[in-house]
């Protein structure tokens, strides 16, 4: 299977955990919503409204079942309304109530579920001021009313109802307290919070194994790139080298040939002329030859202090005659505060940085035209790197050679092997700097930073 469907099929797979992941979070969610305490609160609305209704009718019943009470000016004795409490309420777990009357209070409560020992009958003393108001409230409507205390950990509904009972009406009431996270819904958030740890302990262990696959096809994709682009760069190398050699070689045979050809009393000049031919291809040979070592070996830096500005004078001086016979200026354009710091420089290797600039003012002479300018520059920048340039006014580079200008035999300048800005930006690099060609809207400018101090 090739590394791509592998990819694809890894990729599938840890989609299809995540979305698992996700279905599992949507259950949660829905599963907390329903068990959550406004599903409660309102559950609890509903069974308490039911009781107090069950409450108020048996009330009624008693009522119409029983005489008054007499000197304790009720219309159902309490034993009757005891009575009636302990059966609405004792399928109700977890509720309690009983009867209010205005200006007595609570003349009957009981909790018929409670967990302790018998039926509990003292009031909620914490609840007293709540139940009174809801009772009033109940009385002055003449119809159900319901309450709810919100809280942290629990929520209370209370429930007033009146009843019909003469001579004094009575309110019958109840109340139920809701967790707001009660033991079943904590077990099932549990229990789904453990099915999702569980995926994502999952789901991280098969990403972190897809991760190192990757990375196995990743090192061995690179490594086949780097292949590859090593026989690309070579296949380059080798045209552009083949093709620098039999420039050369085709000019040396030419000459041989006419040599040879010419009569005898041609024949001395021609072949006096053909020697001259041969030394002169012979030495570019030999400067081909040379730049291909300094490129393929390593660089062996012997650094030196430089006073900079003196030293970017004498590159400057070893030009001018050449550009002063073409009618080309020469300049320096060194900052003040670069120009007092040169003696802070440490160390160049002053004949390899000298065979940079030499490549870049040659470059430079034979592109601009009679009249023209190349600067030579150095300035401190604010990151504390130094930064030096060649730049010139010239008909600058082809565009189409922007991307590869650095690259070996790529040359726009007549006669030029192509390897002198490979080799300038090899040295460059040896001293730990970078090397570009910066944008300008005339000519070429090529820069080149390094660290400050140049260790």
């Amino acid at each position: 299977m090739s590394a791509s469907k592998i990819i694809k099929r890894d990729l599938l797979i840890l989609w299809i955990s995540i979305a698992v992941v996700a279905l599992v979070l949507m259950w949660l969610m829905l599963q907390l919503s329903l068990q959550g305490s406004g599903s409660q609160i309102a559950q609890a609305r509903a069974r308490a409204s039911i009781s107090c209704e069950a409450l108020r009718a048996g009330a009624q019943r008693a009522s119409s079942a029983v005489g008054p009470a007499g000197s304790d000016d009720l219309p159902i004795p309490r034993s009757a309304l005891s009575a009636v409490i302990d059966l609405a309420l004792r399928d109700e777990p977890g509720m309690e109530g009983g009867f209010w009357q205005s200006g007595k209070g609570i003349v009957a409560y009981a909790f018929p579920t409670y967990d302790g020992t018998g039926v509990k009958r003292d009031p909620p003393s914490a609840e007293l001021d709540r139940i009174e108001s809801t009772a009033q409230r109940a009385q002055a409507a003449a119809s159900q009313i319901v309450d709810v205390r919100p809280g942290l950990r629990e929520a209370v509904v209370f429930v007033a109802c009146p009843v019909d009972a003469a001579p004094m009406p009575l309110i019958a009431w109840n109340l139920r307290r809701v967790p707001v996270l009660s033991e079943a819904v904590m077990s099932r958030l549990i229990v789904a919070l453990s099915l999702l740890l569980g995926f994502v302990l999952v789901s991280g262990a098969w990403l972190g194994w897809m991760l190192t696959r990757w990375r196995r096809q990743t090192d061995l994709l690179t490594q086949q790139l780097a292949q590859s682009e090593r026989l690309a760069t070579l296949g380059r190398l080798s045209a552009g080298l083949a093709h620098e050699i039999r420039n050369p070689l085709g000019t040396m045979r030419m000459k041989a040939e006419n040599a040879l050809a010419a009569s005898s009393e041609m024949r001395e000049t021609r072949v006096a002329g053909a020697l001259e031919a041969v030394l002169t291809q012979t030495s570019r040979l030999e400067e081909l030859v040379s730049s291909l070592l300094a490129l393929t070996q390593p660089f062996r830096l012997q650094r030196k202090p430089l006073l900079l500005t003196e030293w970017m004078q004498e590159r400057a001086r070893t030009h001018r005659e050449a550009a002063a016979s073409n009618d080309i200026r020469i300049d320096l354009s060194i900052d003040r505060d670069t120009s007092a710091q040169t003696r802070q420089l440490p160390l160049f290797d002053p004949a390899q940085m000298a065979r940079v600039f030499d490549n870049l003012i040659l470059n430079a002479l034979a592109h601009v035209q009679a009249g023209g300018r190349i600067e030579l520059g150095a300035q401190r920048l604010p990151s504390g790197r130094l930064l030096l340039w060649v730049a010139d006014d010239g008909s600058g580079i082809p565009a189409e050679l922007h991307a590869t200008v650095f690259e070996p035999f790529i040359t726009g300048r007549a006669g030029g092997t192509g390897l002198g800005l490979s080799l300038a930006r090899e040295i460059v690099q040896a001293h730990g700097g970078t090397i570009t060609l910066a944008t300008t809207p005339r000519g070429a400018r090529f820069e080149m930073e390094f660290p400050w101090p140049a260790f």
